[in-house]
């Protein structure tokens, strides 16, 4: 038995293979060069950096209160920080209490006077977090 292209000399092509045309350029794969290729790995590398970053430190920070400073609110559970000597500061943070609560949790302790208790001067509780039915953090706080 013989096989198809089997009487075919080495150099030749068998009949009815496909060649290209005379004088055409071969397509060669694309190949990265080393500077391409370490560019897409920091980029990659770099994409991770900041949005573990802006995770772990909820939104990069800027936005959590500490004691002293000062916040307006922009909703029922939402504030942000702004300078002290700005017009728009409505509250100075003076404690952080240490429980932490759901949003109707916050809002039966406030009505029952239990929260910021650890606070003399503080005269509003701010609740913040991401959804009201998580624990969030709650801002002792007094008029700025």
């Amino acid at each position: 038995m013989t096989h198809p292209g089997s009487d075919v000399q080495p150099g030749q092509q068998p009949e009815g293979a496909w060649t290209p045309p005379q004088g055409a350029p071969q397509a060669q794969p694309e190949k990265k060069s080393g500077a391409k290729k370490w560019a897409s790995i920091a980029g990659g590398a770099a994409v991770v950096l900041v949005g573990g970053a802006y995770s772990l430190t909820g939104g990069f920070g800027l936005g959590d209160p500490k004691v002293g400073d000062c916040v307006k609110m922009t909703s029922d559970t939402d504030f942000d920080v702004v300078d002290c000597g700005a017009a728009e500061a409505e509250y100075k943070v003076v404690g952080i209490d240490k429980d932490e609560m759901t949003y109707p949790d916050f809002q039966d302790a406030v009505a029952a006077d239990s929260v910021c208790a650890d606070f003399q001067t503080w005269e509003v509780a701010l609740w913040i977090g991401d959804v009201e039915t998580d624990p969030g953090t709650i801002y002792c706080s007094e008029p700025a």
